[in-house]
C-alpha cells in the first residue's frame, strides 16, 4: 500500500516482495475496502439488509436528501466505499436517465454484495413509499375515482418535520463533498459555481435536466484538459495516480458480456413496447366494463412509464409534467388501441394532485408516485406495472454499467474527466441547499429543526435516523403550541403544509376570520 510505503521509507518494490503473509501488513481504514470480499457472501448480504432497512423510513427530502445520508452512512460510517468512488457514482447517477438516488443504492449493494445486493438495497430503499402509495391508489380505485385533500392535511400535520430536518443532510454533505471534491483548487472551484447558478437560473425542469447535463460534461471536459498542463500536474495528482482495488469486479460478480446484454435489453424493451402499445385493442385482453383493469391497461402503464424512465434526466421533478400528461389529460392514442384504453383521463386532476403532496411527503425517491398513478388507473397489478416501468429502464442501465466501471476508471483520461464532473455535480448540492432551504424551511420552528437536526449528526455524532426522526417530533410540538394559528384552529396547515395544494383551502380559513 502507499500509505505503508511512505511510513517505511522503503522502496515499493522491495516492499512488494518482503511481505508475504498477512499477519505482517498492517491494517488500515482502506483495507476494509479490498479485504471485503474475503466476508462470507451471506454476511455481506445481511450487511446490506441492516444498511438499508431504516432507509425505507427516513430517506425524506429528495435525491440530494439521500446522497447525504448515504454519504454519512457507507462512506463515513461502514466505509464500503471511499469518498472518490461515491463521488463518481454521484456524478454518473446525475449523467444517467432514471432516479439518481434509487440508482446510487443500487449500485452500493452491487458494489457490497453483487447482483443480489443491489436489489436488496433497490426493495429496502424503495419499499416504504411504494406500499403506502400502492394502497392509497388501490383505495381510491375500488371506493372513490376521485380524492379529497382532507385527511391528507391531518398526515401533512404529523409529517411536518421530516422534510426540514432530512435536508440537514445536504448542508453537511455539501460541505464534506465540497471541501474533498473542490477545496481550493481555483479551477473546481468555478466549475462549482458555475454550475451552482445554472441550477439556479434554469427555471424549467426539463430544459434544466439536461442543461445539468451538459454542465457535468463540460466540467470533465474542463479538467480533461488542464490536467494535461505541467503547472497543473500536483492539482491532479491523485486522478493520474493508478486505482489500487481492483477486487470490486469480483465482489460484484456480474460478467461483462451480462452488463451488455442488460443494457441491450433496456433499449429492446423501449422499441418493442412502443411499437405494441399502437396495436389494436384487446390484444393483451379487454374489459367489458370501461375503466376496469385489464391486460391492455396494465401494457398500456408499462409502456407509457418505462418511455418515461429511459428518457428522462434529473429525477422526479422533470418526470411531473410527463406523467401529468399521460394521466391526467392522455392524448396521441386512438380509442382503438392498446394505448386508447386507458381514456383520455385515467387519473383526474384533483386525485393527481392528492397523490403528489402524499408523495413528496413520504420517504425514498419521488419515482414511487407511479404505484399510486398506476393503481388509481389499474388496481394493485397497474400499480405494481407502473412501478416496474417508471424504476426498470434506470435499474437495468445501472447494473449493465457496473461492470464496465472498475475498466474504464483504470484509463487516465476517465479519470481526470471525472475530477470536474465531480465539481460540477457539487455544484449541484450547493444549489440544492438553497431550494430546499426555501422549500423545506418557511417558518422559525422548521428552521430551528433542520439545524438542530444538522448540529446533532455533524457534531454530537447522533446516528441520523434519531436525529431526522427526534427533530420531526420536536416541530410537531412546536406545531401543537401554535394550535390556533394566525386566523384560527387548522388554518395554519396550509403555512407549514405543502403550499401548492393548500393555498386554496387557507384563502377560506383566512376569509371566515
Amino acid at each position: 500500500m502507499a500509505a505503508t510505503d511512505a511510513a517505511d521509507g522503503t522502496q515499493p518494490q522491495n516492499l512488494a516482495l518482503e511481505i508475504t503473509d498477512d499477519d505482517a501488513k498492517p491494517r488500515t481504514k482502506t483495507d476494509d475496502s479490498d479485504l471485503s470480499s474475503s466476508v462470507p457472501y451471506s454476511t455481506r448480504l445481511k450487511e446490506v439488509a441492516r444498511a438499508f432497512l431504516p432507509m425505507g423510513f427516513i430517506a425524506f427530502g429528495g435525491p440530494q436528501a439521500h446522497i447525504a445520508l448515504f454519504l454519512k452512512t457507507f462512506v463515513e460510517g461502514h466505509k464500503w466505499l471511499d469518498e472518490q468512488r461515491f463521488m463518481e457514482l454521484m456524478s454518473l447517477g446525475q449523467a444517467m436517465p432514471g432516479p439518481t438516488s434509487t440508482q446510487m443504492a443500487t449500485a452500493m449493494g452491487i458494489s457490497r454484495a453483487g447482483a443480489a445486493g443491489g436489489m436488496i438495497a433497490f426493495w429496502l430503499f424503495d419499499w416504504v413509499g411504494f406500499i403506502i402509495q400502492l394502497g392509497v391508489g388501490t383505495a381510491i380505485h375500488h371506493f372513490g375515482r376521485s380524492a379529497s385533500t382532507t385527511a391528507l392535511d391531518t398526515y401533512k400535520m404529523c409529517m411536518l418535520g421530516m422534510g426540514p430536518a432530512a435536508i440537514s443532510q445536504v448542508y453537511i454533505a455539501a460541505y464534506t463533498l465540497g471541501s474533498k471534491a473542490v477545496g481550493t483548487d481555483p479551477v473546481k472551484i468555478v466549475l462549482a459555481i458555475s454550475t451552482m447558478a445554472v441550477a439556479l437560473l434554469v427555471s424549467s425542469a426539463q430544459a434544466a435536466a439536461y442543461v445539468f447535463l451538459g454542465c457535468i460534461v463540460a466540467g470533465g471536459a474542463v479538467t480533461a484538459v488542464d490536467s494535461r498542463r505541467e503547472s497543473r500536474k500536483k492539482a491532479y495528482e491523485a486522478a493520474l495516480k493508478q486505482p489500487e482495488d481492483k477486487g470490486l469486479l469480483k465482489r460484484i460478480g456480474i460478467p461483462r458480456t451480462a452488463g451488455f446484454g442488460l443494457a441491450v435489453t433496456a433499449i429492446l424493451l423501449f422499441v418493442v413496447s412502443q411499437i405494441l402499445i399502437y396495436l389494436p385493442a384487446g390484444t393483451f385482453g379487454a374489459s367489458s366494463t370501461p375503466g376496469e383493469a385489464s391486460g391492455d391497461r396494465y401494457f398500456a402503464i408499462f409502456a407509457s412509464l418505462y418511455k418515461m424512465g429511459i428518457s428522462i434526466y434529473g429525477g422526479g421533478q422533470v418526470v411531473l409534467p410527463m406523467l401529468e400528461e399521460e394521466f391526467v389529460s392522455r392524448t396521441g392514442y386512438l380509442n382503438t388501441t392498446v394505448g386508447g384504453s386507458l381514456g383520455s383521463q385515467p387519473v383526474d386532476a384533483e386525485t393527481f394532485g392528492f397523490g403528489l403532496a402524499l408523495a413528496q411527503s413520504m420517504p425514498g425517491p419521488l419515482f414511487n408516485f407511479s404505484s399510486f398513478l398506476g393503481a388509481v388507473a389499474a388496481s394493485v397489478p397497474g400499480g405494481i406495472v407502473g412501478f416496474l416501468g417508471l424504476f426498470g429502464p434506470g435499474i437495468l442501465l445501472i447494473y449493465a454499467f457496473m461492470p464496465f466501471w472498475e475498466a474504464a476508471r483504470q484509463h487516465q483520461w476517465v479519470r481526470t474527466m471525472l475530477v470536474g464532473a465531480n465539481a460540477a455535480s457539487i455544484g449541484l448540492v450547493f444549489a440544492a441547499c438553497v431550494t430546499l432551504g426555501q422549500k423545506y424551511c418557511r417558518n422559525s420552528a422548521e428552521a430551528a429543526c433542520m439545524v438542530l437536526a444538522g448540529v446533532l449528526t455533524r457534531f454530537f455524532k447522533l446516528p441520523p435516523p434519531l436525529a431526522i426522526f427526534g427533530c420531526a417530533a420536536l416541530c410537531l410540538c412546536l406545531f401543537f403550541l401554535d394550535w390556533a394559528g394566525v386566523h384560527g384552529d387548522w388554518c395554519h396547515v396550509a403555512r407549514y403544509g405543502d403550499w401548492d395544494t393548500q393555498v386554496a383551502g387557507a384563502a377560506r380559513c383566512a376569509a371566515a376570520h
